[in-house]
């Protein structure tokens, strides 16, 4: 290891770890769109209803608002 100053390793590593850290994020970003498209993936809402959960308090408040007309 030739450390010409204080950054570890070769100075030429440095490129390929930037292209891994670009392809990385390249793919994470590209199955994040693709999501809705992947037949397993969108349904798992479907299946586990979380959100019904988070968001309670609203749809009680708006049967609440509901039953007042």
């Amino acid at each position: 290891m030739n450390e010409t100053s204080s950054y570890p390793g070769q100075v030429w590593l440095c490129l390929y770890t930037d292209l891994l850290v670009f392809l990385t994020m390249g793919v994470l970003s590209l199955a994040l769109i693709l999501i809705p498209f992947i037949p397993g993936l969108r349904d798992i809402p479907r299946w586990v209803p979380l959100y019904r959960f988070i968001w309670r308090d609203h749809y009680r408040a708006q049967r609440r608002a509901l039953s007042k007309r």
